[in-house]
């Protein structure tokens, strides 16, 4: 892997759902930026490609604003006049500030009190776009993910409900996560899934939390101090027998006993494998970290099941990575590791190399036509994953893609 440089180059290929996005999905909510007008334009573009724009205003700052202090008073102001003005009043209002606020050291609190006596009806909540702390323990991600779910109100009934955390999609109605708890009389809830905010509110009644991605991993611990939901980590992996353990940990968790379903569902997870392994053969694979969110524990898992793992490109080892990334140095030293962020990356290294990849940025980086549309994990979770990417890569290596066009319709956010 490339060594780490403050020199980094930013492909057409990267980016993600973006705070924008993810904050939008909270149902009934409205989203304000206060921020110089410079800081806004970037996720003005993002929330028009997302057909989201009418649910994003702004307050733009001035130098003199700054200067005067006026901007606290600005706001609570602002908010007035932006509730007049649009057709239904929202039921949470995001207040998001830049890095500049960061250096100004904004009290928000009395300014949301005041928000709040004057709008009881409506919960406020400050997020920040502030991407100086991208390297901080709490990035702009994580701490507008808890934001969205502190917006839910301790309920004294607990639903028969297993909530996912950090999944921004839905999953499929075939998905053996859904099917397996559904004959055990629970249901399964995602944030996408709702459209109001009063039935969003339910997921504050859940009885455990299924944690899929870090970003929600503070979101989690704090709804079991708020309101008492248990979690366990089930970061999305592709690997059937540690889906297996996953499973383990969840009827463990709810006190269930999912019986032989569960050796079947593995069994046609490692069946998919086997067919994607005779039409793909010793072709080459390559994964980006923007594919999946644990890119050596895929390649590791494609080696161990008789794939050709050619390359996989990621900017860091995460800590949940290392076991993986040790584990496939060992096991498969001839994986190429490169880092898509390199500013050697603009030299196009691999370009013309063949390759079928796992995501758009290593589609880029090799301008393979070979190559699965997987961003961020989107609706993957358990056998169902893994047989739903094995489809995927037999249909890329059977079809040819336009990565440019997978790139537009990603709608990235950096």
């Amino acid at each position: 892997m490339s060594k780490a440089c403050s020199l980094h180059y930013v492909s057409a290929s990267h980016g993600g759902w973006g705070i924008v996005r993810m904050a939008a999905l909270v149902p009934e909510a409205h989203l304000l930026f206060v921020c110089p007008s410079a800081c806004g334009r970037h996720n003005a573009v993002g929330a028009s490609v997302a057909g989201i724009k009418h649910r994003v205003s702004y307050l733009f700052l001035t130098e003199a604003d700054i200067v005067s202090g006026d901007f606290e008073q600005m706001i609570v102001d602002n908010v007035d006049i932006l509730f007049e003005a649009l057709p239904k009043k929202p039921r949470a209002l995001l207040i998001f500030t830049s890095c500049l606020d960061d250096l100004l050291g904004t009290d928000h609190e009395p300014i949301l009190a005041e928000l709040t006596r004057r709008n009881p009806d409506v919960k406020f909540r400050h997020c920040t776009m502030n991407p100086i702390s991208l390297d901080s323990k709490l990035p702009p991600g994580v701490t507008t993910y808890r934001n969205m779910f502190s917006v839910l109100k301790k309920r004294e009934e607990t639903k028969n409900l297993v909530n996912v955390l950090g999944s921004n999609v839905t999953y499929d109605k075939t998905s053996e996560l859904k099917r397996l708890l559904k004959t055990k009389g629970y249901r399964v809830a995602n944030i996408a899934d709702y459209t109001d905010f009063d039935s969003f509110m339910e997921m504050a009644s859940a009885r455990l939390n299924l944690v899929v991605s870090p970003i929600a991993l503070k979101t989690a611990e704090m709804m079991e101090k708020e309101f008492g939901i248990p979690y366990f980590t089930a970061y999305i992996t592709y690997d059937p027998e540690e889906i297996t353990e996953v499973y383990r940990k969840l009827e463990k968790a709810l006190d269930l006993d999912f019986g032989p379903a569960l050796e079947e569902e593995k069994e046609k997870a490692y069946e998919e494998i086997q067919k994607a392994k005779e039409v793909i053969r010793d072709y080459p694979i390559a994964v980006d970290y923007q594919a999946v969110l644990r890119p050596y524990n895929l390649a590791l898992m494609m080696s161990r099941n008789g794939f050709h793992m050619g390359m996989v490109a990621s900017d860091s080892v995460s800590t949940f990575e290392k076991p993986s990334f040790e584990a496939l140095k060992k096991e498969d030293p001839e994986v190429l590791i490169e880092n898509p962020m390199s500013h050697n990356a603009v030299k196009f290294p691999h370009e013309g190399e063949k390759y079928l990849c796992i995501g758009f940025d290593c589609g880029y980086m090799t301008g393979s036509d070979r190559v699965a549309d997987l961003m961020e994990d989107e609706g993957m979770f358990g056998f169902y994953g893994t047989r739903r990417l094995m489809e995927m890569l037999r249909e890329a290596y059977q079809s040819k893609a336009d990565v440019r066009e997978m790139i537009v319709k990603a709608g990235l956010i950096i």
